[in-house]
């Protein structure tokens, strides 16, 4: 290599020129002087000259006789410092050819040691150059492919900037078109109010010149029903649950009337002193309010009304039509029921009469006190709502065009009368399910409940609906 070549030929050359200058100074330094021959040759010369010219003493001669000595004396110790320096030279030669083949080896050996390291250096930059050219791919890779997405996410960006600008465009016409609608549809507003407002005027013109009834859906009769039954239970527990019931003052009146009502009262007596209560009273409201043709009428309006509904049905063929005159007929006298109302306070008054009279007759009563008066009182104002609800009950009821009849069923004595399932609910508290009721007979009847006959214009009479089950009592099973 020419670095190492260079180094070591300025190496060689700077030896060479070291040792020799350090010699050529030695030798300068330590010149021999005249050899002794010489010098006295020219002291010999001089002195016979001298002598020849002024013919010197013996004490010059002395004098020049020592002082040749002292030349010579000195002339050999200048050899001997001479052949010591030639000596010293020597040595330093040899000592500076030692250091020089020991820094030609040192030379040699860092020129391998250089040329290994070269070598490894140029290995390692190849392969620093092989990796940095594909570390240069692999990001030249990722960037041309991030590149490619950006511009495809630029693409993209501005096609949905321009799908957007082109939607804003379509939203505003959009909101334009609603602006539009918008007053169109409070036009159209404005001219259904008023539109409703003038059939609306029609249907109460119509309905106040032609509606001669008033119907009513199903669940009302329901919740009618089922609250008086409630209202009924809750009466008789409030005001009975402690009374006694004893028989055996009963006149014969009472107790016919008794049988006549609950037949299988002896039964129930001692088992089942509220449920026979409550079928007293349900079967008196029955045969009182909801078996009347139409409540607050006296006998004579009632016969009238029913011969001519007798003479209609022989003269149509359709009973919807009599049940439509009847319904119309019945509805006009309900909204002017307030000619009624005394009748109806008396026929009140008269039910009322009937019940406290009859449960007073069978129920021990103890000494007559204050405390007792108040309570008969209370017992009475709430049994007069009780049968006042009974009577709204009863007419609203008779003024459908369907026939709404209230079911109590009749138990006769020394008869059997079964649990039917699809008319009738036990409130005896039998956990069996209603078929398995079916084969039990009935001990009495503690609340009616209401069949419906016919549709809702008066036609159809061969269908039936039980809009409420009647509460029967089963007996006992032997």
């Amino acid at each position: 290599m020419n670095t190492p070549e260079k180094r070591r030929s300025g190496g060689g050359g700077g030896g060479t020129n070291t040792a020799s200058s350090g010699a050529g100074g030695s030798n300068s330094d330590n010149l021999p002087v005249m050899p002794p021959r010489a010098a006295m040759a020219s002291t010999s010369s001089t002195g016979g000259d001298d002598s020849h010219n002024a013919g010197g003493t013996l004490l010059e001669r002395k004098r020049k006789e020592k002082g040749g000595r002292d030349k010579d004396g000195q002339q050999q110790q200048q050899h001997r410092r001479q052949q010591h320096s030639e000596a010293a030279a020597a040595a330093t030669a040899t000592a500076t050819a030692h250091v020089l083949r020991e820094k030609d080896e040192r030379i040699a050996y860092l020129e391998k040691e250089m040329a290994i390291m070269e070598r490894e250096f140029h290995q390692e930059l190849d392969k620093l150059s092989q990796a940095e050219s594909e570390t240069a791919t692999f990001w030249q890779g990722k960037h041309s492919a991030l590149n490619q997405q950006f511009l495809r996410t630029d693409t993209e960006l501005r096609l949905l900037r321009a799908e957007v600008d082109v939607r804003e465009a379509e939203r505003e016409e959009l909101r334009q078109g609603v602006e539009v609608l918008r007053r169109e549809l409070q036009d159209r507003d404005d001219e259904i109010r008023r539109l409703r407002g003038q059939v609306r005027g029609l249907k109460d013109f119509v309905s106040t010149s032609t509606r001669t009834d008033d119907q009513t859906s199903d669940e009302v009769f329901g919740d009618g029903m089922t609250k008086l039954g409630n209202g009924l239970q809750n009466w008789v527990i409030t005001n009975f649950r402690k009374a006694k019931l004893d028989l055996s003052k009963a006149s014969d009146d009472t107790l016919a009337e008794l049988s006549r009502l609950v037949p299988m009262y002896e039964e129930l007596v001692h088992t089942s002193k509220v449920h026979l209560l409550q079928s007293i009273v349900s079967s008196i409201l029955v045969d009182m309010v909801f078996n009347a043709y139409y409540v607050g009428l006296s006998e004579q309006e009632t016969q009238h009304i029913q011969q001519m509904e007798r003479l209609l049905s022989s003269l149509c063929s359709s009973t919807d039509v009599v049940n439509q005159w009847r319904s119309s007929t019945l509805a006009l006298l309900r909204r002017e029921a307030h000619h009624l109302h005394d009748n109806t306070d008396a026929f009140a008054e008269a039910v009322m009469a009937r019940i406290t009279h009859l449960l007073d007759s069978i129920i021990t009563t103890s000494p007559s006190t204050s405390a007792n008066s108040q309570q008969t009182t209370a017992r009475d104002s709430a049994l007069r709502v009780l049968v006042k609800n009974s009577i709204e009950l009863a007419r609203l009821l008779v003024v459908q065009k369907a026939r709404l009849r209230v079911y109590m069923p009749s138990i006769l004595p020394h008869q059997q009368v079964l649990f039917e399932p699809d008319t009738m609910e036990d409130m005896g508290g039998e956990e069996d399910e209603d078929d398995n009721l079916a084969s039990r007979e009935i001990g009495c009847v503690v609340f009616p409940g209401v069949i419906k006959h016919g549709d809702e214009n008066g036609g159809h009479m061969q269908y039936r609906n039980v809009i409420v089950k009647a509460r029967v009592l089963c007996s006992p099973e032997e």
